[in-house]
């Protein structure tokens, strides 16, 4: 789910302190919640406190099924109704556990992209540090997990992880551009027994030999672009090792194919 600054409203405005609704004492400072949110409340406040005593993602589940309720309860249970950043942001500074809900599911979210960067970077013999989430990526990731728990979201789960790798998604495949563009030796890791095929057909030719790949993405910046076009959807879509060949080879062939034959 791609975070949008469309603000389309709740079908209501978050409650305020000196609503009828408040549920005493327990409630949150700075928000009151409708008495039938209170014990989604305790629900929330439960999970989040196993997940600090046992670090386990899976305690965060059912800290997102009880947000999910409480969100609901605000928006006056309209199934169809979108996320307004702006009331996500007021809701994760007013109900602190909301927020810390988004921290935490940020936080795992974040070790797994540079789990998967790390694996990526060693995987072509990479020697510059797998790059992470930026504090901005970071935030924005609370907000996505915040939109997840929107009614309408609902409906399509799927795009809470395709948000998600999107994030960083387009300065990550920048990056490995650049190193594609300095190291011949990631090309070879990365295509494996299609190298010599690939670099044969499609690198510069001196009269004696093929040039490299990587002098290929230095000198023709119309095949760069396509190359990193090509490895921004390749992370978008879940950055599977085993397709990194395919999607190299078709982003270098294509480019260097002429239009007449392509």
């Amino acid at each position: 789910m791609l975070v949008s600054d469309e603000q389309t409203q709740f079908r209501g405005t978050l409650p305020t302190a000196g609503d009828a609704s408040a549920l005493g004492p327990d409630s949150p400072a700075g928000l009151a919640l409708p008495p039938e949110a209170a014990a989604q409340l305790d629900r929330l406040r439960e999970a989040l406190a196993r997940y600090r005593v046992r670090s386990v993602p899976g305690e965060l589940e059912s800290g997102f099924a009880a947000a999910t309720a409480i969100v609901t309860t605000l928006s006056g249970s309209a199934v169809s109704v979108r996320a307004d950043l702006e009331q996500m942001r007021r809701l994760s500074r007013a109900l602190p556990e909301f927020g810390e809900l988004l921290s935490s599911a940020a936080g795992e979210a974040e070790r797994l992209v540079f789990a998967g960067t790390a694996e990526l970077w060693s995987a072509l013999g990479l020697r510059s540090l797998a790059p992470a989430w930026t504090s901005a990526e970071w935030e924005t990731a609370r907000m996505v997990f915040a939109c997840a728990c929107t009614p309408a979201a609902q409906t399509n789960p799927v795009r809470l992880q395709t948000g998600l790798r999107s994030l960083a998604a387009g300065r990550f495949a920048d990056l490995l551009g650049e190193e594609l563009a300095d190291s011949e030796a990631a090309w070879i890791r990365a295509l494996g027994d299609r190298y010599e095929s690939v670099r044969h057909r499609c690198a510069p030719r001196t009269t004696w030999r093929s040039r490299g790949l990587s002098e290929l993405l230095r000198a023709d910046e119309s095949t760069r672009l396509a190359v990193v076009a090509r490895l921004e959807r390749w992370l978008t879509g879940g950055a599977r090792l085993s397709g990194l060949a395919d999607e190299l080879e078709a982003a270098v062939v294509h480019a260097r194919t002429p239009a007449r034959l392509a």
